[in-house]
């Protein structure tokens, strides 16, 4: 027993002192099957996993602590401007490597956080003095038929579409290249193709879930586990290691509409958008609007990859006339159009987050002036509304997630972006007060994927009638409440 007790302390250093571990006279990676065949732990997840200090090698988990090279690499995330410093990064590379890492976790009394792609907008992907798991080096794609793909969590989107496009095959995402389908998926995921086939998280089917204790666990459709994963699976409960997805079949052609006005006051402003509202309510469900106003300049953005429509004239017809510029565009191909929004790959200083759910202009209408009053104040700060509906709102796909503001037909997000030393403390302060002024005229229900840590009620503005339910699920698969940051889903106090 004491000698047993002296392994495991050892090991513990080691682990701590970011050695990876291997230990020839435990299970390795590989195990024979009953025929003599190797088969990798990782495809046979279903079977016991050892304890953290068992059988866990190079191939399966790497710790890495702040004085390691690789360290600040592994540690950054996309927003420059929220930094974080774990004491340790578990770099995992399989289930197996995942849940030795979260029962490290569990025995050195370290908080955990996950990262995929690393977008979230607060860095809830990291964590100040836990231990990081990243899953960068989950990547891989695998078609289990046709129709169905498992995807690893650190898949970005542009490989995702890489992978998917040259088969004929889509999944509704979204559009930046570097976002990792993870992180995109456990929150809700939309894009242009929501409106025609449903969120990111409608179209999972199966996944493989390990949870605070380290124990691993499949789910699919109908399921509990599932529902909460679907919307409500971003750092909450455990880490997705695999996402397998339901595929359609690619839209031909891909049609992008662009619209400017320029030197905009309140009443022009509140003119277009008003306009923007009205016409959009009708568009068909292949078409996606985004309303940007940055600071005195709106620009409008209407995509369609269906048939050419009546809504869709009148609409361009409409701003044709309202804007000062107009470019109305021509059929492309959808892999050569999906690139003109893979936006920026790198990490950038920013300050980002949901501006709230809106049915209509009347939504904003008693909060838009003052809004106006800070947007024109300086530049920097951009407003955006983009359309939601049409099959995001289907019953069967709201009886199986989390995601609550499926009824809800346009979603709103503040954004600032600022260059390597410059001051951001007046956009960010102008930043806050939008939030404010929307909050105090009801604008009370946001987005999970555009977090921002000021929000008043998270909880439900994340959530809504959802949360209690969450919390029910989260106490039974992280009962230690490993995984936890200012917003994760709390443990039930009773």
């Amino acid at each position: 027993m004491k000698e047993q007790k002296n392994r495991r302390e050892v090991l513990k250093l080691l682990a701590l002192s970011g050695f990876s571990v291997f230990l020839p006279s435990c299970l390795h990676s590989e195990k024979k099957t009953g025929n003599g065949a190797a088969t990798s732990l990782d495809t046979t997840v279903k079977d016991t996993i050892a304890s953290f200090e068992e059988a866990v090698t190079v191939n399966d988990v790497v710790y890495f602590r702040k004085t390691d090279k690789e360290y600040d690499e592994l540690r950054q995330s996309f927003n420059l401007n929220v930094q974080k410093f774990p004491l340790i990064i578990a770099l995992c590379k399989n289930t197996v490597g995942v849940a030795a890492a979260i029962k490290l976790a569990n025995a050195e009394g370290l908080k955990v956080a996950v990262k995929s792609g690393g977008h979230s907008f607060e860095s809830f992907s990291s964590i100040d003095n836990g231990l990081q798991i990243n899953l960068s080096l989950l990547k891989s794609t695998t078609w289990n038929d046709d129709q169905t793909v498992t995807i690893e969590p650190a898949c970005t989107l542009k490989e995702m579409y890489d992978e998917l496009l040259p088969k004929n095959r889509i999944i509704p995402a979204g559009s930046c290249a570097t976002v990792g389908i993870g992180g995109l998926t456990l929150g809700g995921g939309y894009g242009f193709f929501a409106r025609k086939y449903g969120l990111t998280c409608d179209h999972l089917i199966e996944a493989i879930l390990v949870d605070g204790l380290g124990n691993v666990h499949t789910t699919k459709t109908g399921e509990e586990l599932m529902w909460a994963l679907r919307g409500g699976g971003n750092g909450n409960l455990g880490v997705v290691t695999k996402l397998t997805f339901k595929t359609h079949k690619v839209p031909y052609g891909f049609t992008r509409h662009r619209f400017k006005a320029y030197k905009l006051d309140k009443e022009r402003t509140k003119e277009l958008l008003q306009a923007y509202f009205k016409y959009s309510a009708a568009l068909p469900e292949s078409c996606f609007a985004a309303f940007v106003l940055n600071y005195k300049t709106m620009v409008l953005l209407i995509t369609n990859y269906g048939e050419d429509n009546e809504p869709l004239r009148e609409m361009l017809d409409a701003f044709s006339t309202l804007a000062d510029k107009t470019s109305i565009g021509t059929k492309k191909n959808l892999a050569v159009s999906l690139r003109n929004y893979y936006g920026i790959q790198h990490p950038i200083y920013f300050k980002n987050a949901s501006a709230g759910y809106y049915k209509g202009y009347e939504s904003i209408e008693t909060s838009i002036d003052a809004v106006l009053n800070v947007v024109f104040r300086k530049r920097g700060l951009i407003y955006q509304i983009n359309t939601l509906g049409g099959a995001i709102n289907t019953p069967e796909f709201e009886s199986n997630s989390c995601y609550p503001h499926r009824n809800i037909p346009y979603l709103s997000e503040l954004q600032a972006y600022w260059e390597e030393g410059k001051n951001p403390e007046v956009l960010i302060e102008s930043f806050e007060e939008i939030q404010g002024i929307l909050y105090d005229h009801g604008i009370k229900r946001q987005y999970r994927n555009y977090p921002h840590k000021g929000f008043k009620d998270w909880e439900t503005a994340y959530y809504g009638d959802n949360y209690k339910k969450l919390q029910e699920i989260k106490k039974k698969y992280d009962p230690n409440d490993v995984f936890s940051h200012e917003q994760t889903v709390k443990l039930k106090k009773y």
